[in-house]
């Protein structure tokens, strides 16, 4: 083989290598990058930026109300026979217009027969002056909706990025007891050789081996079910942060003992009234002011003026046309008044809907005083549980490197140190499990006192 050839298959193989591992490399996922995703490509949340332009449509909609009404109209028509076909008699109007000699003579009727088709058309415009201030009050109320939808989105977003912030921490913890599998089935492996040699020497007995074999099929059989833990939840975090990958990893840094909670803490009354809801009870306490004040201009003088423009052709005959056309301006004022005695009862009901949601407001309020308290509680108590599964790994740990010095020493049973193996295990698994709940409790309680979902 020549050297350029040669040198050119060493590039083709190093180009392929490059290409392959690039295929096998997986992506990796931060949680701040899993939230990204899904505030980008989370389906919920795009129907919620919809709703955001829809109701921005609505508002600019609303704005065109101040603007002149213009409108066009043509008429255009043909009959089939004249509208106007009668005999003019002259001798009726002979004896007044005629001289006598005229008056002996018999005048004949004359046939007339006009109007057999003809178009028309006009423009007008109409600017209301005042309309019981309904459309000034129609503007404040979309205004209020463009507003509240973006709300609704915030809301929206802070809950799906709870959601994917749930289901990361999830696959965290099968995880980490995937780890814990895998580290205690390899010191079972050093235990398996030892009793197996001891069973050789027959030194024990073969039911301890059987005792060992059952444990690693019972770790085998818990690996299995971590596996399609994790399996399951990456597939719902992939569609609910729109993931593009199929298969990607997670990146977490350790699950090492938190700081206390203590510099999260927010007066429950100051928490209610920086979240969302709050701003959004305080709409809905508008948006009901405003549907009084519409109702109310319902029944107010309606002042408009206008200005128009009409033109027509006729067809007087088959030989003459008349042709005309003006220009006029108006003003007009209407005053309700028989609607007065049904009107009064329909303010009175829109007053009390008022009422009603501000009622709603402050009991909302309240509730969301006592779910930020609740949401607090359950944090402190998801700390003091971590402290406390945190202590106990430390103490399992310990058991189990006695109970293998003892059974190697010959003082202890196979079943005792397999018993401390299992208690390690449960251990390890108990401190994720508290650790994943205390991060979703705190997300939870963040996300109550209105903090961003990225910090």
């Amino acid at each position: 083989m020549s050297f350029p050839m040669m040198k050119k298959t060493v590039v083709f193989w190093m180009f392929f290598c490059l290409m392959a591992s690039m295929v096998q490399a997986q992506a990796v996922y931060t949680l701040d990058s899993c939230k990204r995703l899904a505030v980008k490509g989370n389906l919920t949340l795009q129907n919620h930026r919809l709703a955001i332009e829809s109701a921005r449509q609505t508002k600019k909609e609303a704005f065109t109300k101040f603007f002149p009404s213009v409108s066009a109209i043509g008429f255009a028509f043909k009959t089939n026979r004249y509208m106007m076909d009668f005999d003019y008699d002259l001798g009726r109007w002979q004896t007044g217009f005629f001289s006598p000699v005229m008056i002996s003579i018999d005048l004949p009727s004359i046939p007339m027969q006009m109007l057999d088709g003809g178009l028309m058309g006009g423009v007008t415009a109409v600017q209301p002056l005042f309309a019981g201030l309904r459309i000034v009050h129609g503007n404040q109320l979309a205004k209020l909706g463009w507003q509240a939808a973006e709300k609704q989105a915030e809301m929206s977003e802070a809950e799906v990025c709870e959601l994917v912030e749930g289901y990361y921490w999830q696959i965290v913890a099968l995880c980490e007891k995937r780890n814990t599998l895998m580290t205690l089935g390899k010191q079972l492996e050093h235990i398996h050789q030892d009793v197996e040699a001891a069973v050789e020497a027959g030194v024990t007995t073969p039911n301890n081996l059987l005792m060992v074999k059952l444990k690693e099929q019972e770790l085998a059989s818990g690996q299995l079910k971590v596996e399609n833990g994790i399996r399951m939840y990456k597939k719902i975090l992939r569609q609910t942060a729109q993931i593009p990958e199929i298969d990607f990893e997670l990146a977490v840094d350790s699950l090492a003992m938190p700081e206390m909670p203590q510099g999260d803490y927010m007066d429950p009354q100051q928490g209610a009234s920086q979240r969302t809801e709050s701003t959004l009870l305080d709409m809905q306490v508008r948006a009901s002011e405003l549907q009084t004040r519409m109702e109310m201009g319902k029944y107010l003088p309606q002042v408009a003026v206008g200005a128009g423009y009409s033109a027509y052709w006729m067809q007087v005959n088959s030989d003459n046309t008349a042709a005309n056309h003006f220009g006029m301006v108006f003003g007009t004022v209407s005053v309700p008044l028989s609607d007065w005695w049904g009107g009064a009862h329909a303010i009175q009901k829109s007053r009390i809907q008022e009422q009603i949601a501000r009622n709603e407001r402050t009991q909302n309020m309240q509730l969301i005083e006592m779910q930020i308290e609740r949401s607090w509680d359950e944090l402190a108590e998801a700390y003091q549980q971590l402290i406390l599964a945190r202590n106990s790994i430390d103490l399992a740990r310990e058991n189990l490197r006695l109970q293998q010095d003892y059974f190697d020493a010959g003082t202890a049973t196979l079943t005792e140190l397999l018993n401390a193996q299992s208690t390690l295990q449960q251990s390890a698994d108990n401190y994720t499990e508290a650790f994943v709940d205390y991060q979703v409790k705190r997300r939870a309680y963040l996300k109550n006192i209105g903090k961003p979902s990225f910090e």
